[in-house]
């Protein structure tokens, strides 16, 4: 695949990840502390607000999996307007409304988002069939989210340190990834040269994903670990100021500090599975990972430099979580493609969805939930239960996701040898 085209197809990732920070980081807590939302609400309304998608993204998937791709680009735009629509509501809610409109507008923007995400997901397998041209690309991809994501920690540090509240800060970061998705999502639909879609099989169906093993067990080690990421990412606010007893400004400078090794590492991890499984080293990402965290749920006012030490680590090691599960994902749509003698590249990429996204929400859900149940006051200098929270209950789940990945026995010979079978039946 050429180079232009790559980027082409990776751009649209940096605008798309910009919300990120105001979804997962700043608005949970935001919504506490702003408009005075309990943290058990806000939890649930997180959580409800991704109810739909087990419905939604399965069905967004199929339908893709069925349409031409004239049809994918003009609903990838509808969703695109659902995405502007949404998020200017998020940050702008109704006076006196505030549960309802961060529940109606997450439920928009969500909606929109997917249909956005799956089909540009799911383009990746028909991209490259070689693995390894397969990571680099979606190397790339996660690349160009991790600068959105890096950009938008960057850019509330900015405007806060100019004295704009975070209120204000996010409000402007929004209507800036509205306009930048509008530009590079045009490149993308006029541009990438898309790949020649497949008649779909008219008998598919939905038994033939689960019965897809390896597909399932990258979901769940993606959701136990989707989970640990989540649980601190949302509770990461009140860490910094609760625990460590730093400002508003030292959150947004961490969370800099974070994605910039993040994006550094990239390039390591991708030369490094050049060389080693890219499932072994998914592991080692994650065990790494595990072990550098742990500290975070025994630090105190006086640790802060031990902390950014974690977040350096913690940060490369995210890495890891960003390229390898992609490149596997792309694998296993063609082992699907070739056991079951139909591409439904699209709904397995939908599913994978649903776990993503259940994971945040499970993990606003769970951590607020378990802050309310320990009592944890904030108004009182009781923290140890919050730093429990926060870093060893992701640790346990890290542990998890290794053990499930165990189980997964696609490897790159074995995917090499799928691919060529693959051509030889669609030649004859």
């Amino acid at each position: 695949m050429q180079q232009r085209q790559s980027w082409i197809y990776a751009l649209p990732a940096l605008p798309l990840a910009l919300p990120t920070m105001v979804l997962f980081i700043y608005l949970p807590t935001l919504y506490v502390e702003e408009f005075g939302l309990s943290l058990a609400l806000v939890g649930t309304l997180l959580m409800l607000a991704r109810v739909s998608d087990l419905v939604i993204d399965p069905w967004v998937g199929r339908l893709n999996d069925n349409l031409s791709t004239t049809q994918q680009r003009q609903l990838m735009l509808i969703g695109a307007a659902l995405c502007g629509v949404g998020l200017f509501w998020l940050t702008r809610p109704i006076s006196g409304w505030s549960a309802s409109s961060l529940l109606l507008s997450l439920s928009i923007l969500y909606f929109g988002w997917t249909l956005v995400q799956i089909p540009y997901l799911a383009l990746l397998p028909g991209l490259s069939t070689d693995s390894r041209e397969r990571t680099q690309i979606a190397s790339l991809r996660e690349g160009m989210g991790v600068i959105g994501l890096l950009f938008s920690a960057a850019f509330p540090v900015f405007l806060i340190n100019g004295g704009s509240s975070t209120l204000e800060a996010l409000r402007q970061l929004s209507d800036l990834s509205i306009l930048l998705v509008a530009l590079t999502l045009g490149l993308l639909l006029t541009k990438l040269h898309w790949p020649e879609r497949i008649t779909p099989s008219s008998n598919a169906r939905w038994l033939s994903l689960w019965r897809n093993r390896p597909a399932r067990v990258l979901m769940f080690a993606w959701f136990s670990n989707g989970l640990a990421n989540g649980i601190p990412a949302v509770l990461f606010p009140l860490y910094i100021t609760e625990v460590l007893k730093l400002d508003e400004a030292a959150r947004a400078n961490y969370i800099l500090i974070y994605f910039i090794c993040a994006i550094l590492s990239l390039p390591l991890w991708w030369l490094a599975s050049q060389r080693i499984s890219r499932k072994r080293l998914w592991q080692v990402a994650m065990l790494i990972a595990l072990i550098c965290f742990l500290p975070a749920s025994l630090l105190g006012p006086s640790d802060a430099n031990l902390f950014m030490l974690i977040c350096m680590l913690t940060g490369a090691m995210l890495g890891a979580d960003l390229a390898l599960p992609q490149a596997l994902q792309a694998d296993v749509c063609d082992w699907h493609r070739f056991r079951f003698k139909r591409d439904q590249s699209a709904s397995l990429f939908a599913i994978w969805n649903v776990f993503t996204k259940l994971a945040l929400a499970f993990a606003a859900l769970v951590a607020f939930g378990l802050l309310d149940l320990s009592g944890f006051d904030q108004d009182t200098n009781q923290v140890g239960q919050l730093a429990l929270i926060y870093a060893f209950l992701p640790c346990v789940l890290k542990l998890l996701a290794i053990l499930m990945m165990e189980k997964f026995a696609l490897s790159e010979t074995q995917h090499a040898q799928i691919i060529a079978r693959i051509d030889r039946r669609e030649d004859v």
